[in-house]
């Protein structure tokens, strides 16, 4: 199977990074005008469309204006099934993609195509990025933000997991305990739940005064309120992980799970909690360490007892057994439950790349073309476009 990991490094703001970051905007800007207006987003048409004109105007290479018309190509695609669309239009400094042919790195430097040919720039690399230094280099983002340039290089790497599996690791995760392995690992939510409750809190105080700047606030505290929840997943998988000796992690497949509604203060917790981030944690983190992972159905594991097998009852997060007597927490009991009942997995979970759109990178909806605006008429014809160049 294959791992794909990203490493993020800071560059410096050279005038001709920050120049060429304009012209592919502008270069994705005239594909998406030339796209919509003409019903259209394949690659071969809006090329024969948009290619050359760009190539008089601006000065981007012609990797760059490919990659341009790609990322364009797949902002159209990607919103092709909503039924009222509204044209994007693209973020002045937007992310450029770089390939193998546009981008190389070094231990101590990186060459990237510019407008005023390939630049090269020296770059420190942390010692914790080092262990990736060895994986295959995939391809590059140059991204701008308030903060400055960065570069994001994504490698991957063939990983060979076991053919036979070495016996099986259940994870039942929930909202009072975060997760419970059949390992007897307790990752208690407790300090998770506290630190969220304030949040909503300041969240409800800046909701009702409604001003600008409670506004501003208000999208700070969501921002560190991802990265609080991101950061104690990331520390919970790693645990799980490091502590497996098992071959295989058994999951559970969540998929469904926040349709039942029961009550609010409980949805208010099942809703928002972070499952599949936790779950995507513990698979990517098991896929480096050679450990295979799958998922599940969760039906009736809290309520069935892992010894005999037969239906008992749950109160209070601890069960009974009425048959045999055996009592246990019920999260470690579906634990038990998920490492048995391995054999009805839904499948295998992988590490997968994302499609690199960013739809905070254009304005307006982010969402396409119905699939009937999409459709060419062969009676219909072309229209062109005028590229500005400023």
């Amino acid at each position: 199977m294959k791992s794909v990991t990203t490493i993020r490094l800071k560059i410096p703001c050279k005038r001709e990074l920050l120049e060429t970051m304009k012209q592919y905007s502008k270069s994705a800007q005239y594909v998406v005008d030339t796209g919509w207006d003409n019903g259209t987003y394949s690659k071969r048409e809006l090329h024969n469309l948009t290619y050359y004109p760009i190539r008089e105007i601006l000065e981007l290479p012609a990797q760059l204006v490919c990659s341009s018309r790609d990322k364009a190509c797949e902002t159209l695609k990607a919103l092709r099934k909503v039924k009222k669309p509204t044209k994007p239009n693209f973020k002045e400094m937007l992310t450029i993609r770089y390939d193998a042919r546009s981008f190389g790195f070094k231990f101590d430097c990186v060459s990237l195509v510019t407008i005023n040919g390939r630049v090269k720039i020296p770059i420190d690399v942390p010692e914790y990025y080092w262990k990736y230094l060895d994986w295959d280099i995939r391809n590059a983002d140059l991204t701008f933000n308030k903060n400055g340039l960065f570069l994001n290089i994504t490698f991957s790497k063939d990983i060979q997991l076991p053919s036979n599996s070495d016996g099986f690791l259940g994870v039942d995760v929930g909202i009072n305990q975060v997760a419970v392995t059949s390992n007897r690992q307790f990752f208690k939510a407790r300090q998770i739940k506290l630190k969220r409750v304030k949040f909503k809190k300041l969240r409800a105080k800046l909701q009702s005064k409604g001003t600008r700047s409670a506004k501003r606030l208000l999208k700070k505290v969501s921002g560190r309120e991802k990265r609080f929840m991101g950061y104690w997943n990331h520390v919970i998988s790693k645990q799980i992980v490091n502590n497996c000796e098992a071959g295989t992690i058994v999951l559970e497949n969540l998929k469904g799970i926040r349709k039942n509604s029961k009550g609010r203060r409980f949805n208010f917790w099942l809703n928002s909690w972070s499952f599949y981030q936790l779950q995507q944690f513990i698979t990517y983190k098991a896929l480096r360490n050679g450990i295979k992972t799958i998922k599940v159905s969760p039906y009736m594991t809290s309520q069935t007892c892992s010894k005999c097998g037969k239906v008992g009852s749950r109160s209070k997060g601890f069960f009974v057994c009425s048959h045999c007597g055996y009592s246990l927490n019920a999260d470690l009991n579906a634990s038990f439950n998920l490492a048995k009942h391995h054999s009805i997995s839904d499948g295998v979970s992988v590490a997968v790349t994302q499609p690199n759109i960013r739809v905070d990178e254009h304005k307006g909806s982010s969402r396409t073309f119905a699939c009937e605006t999409m459709d060419n008429d062969d009676n219909k014809s072309v229209k062109p476009h005028t590229l500005v160049c400023g």
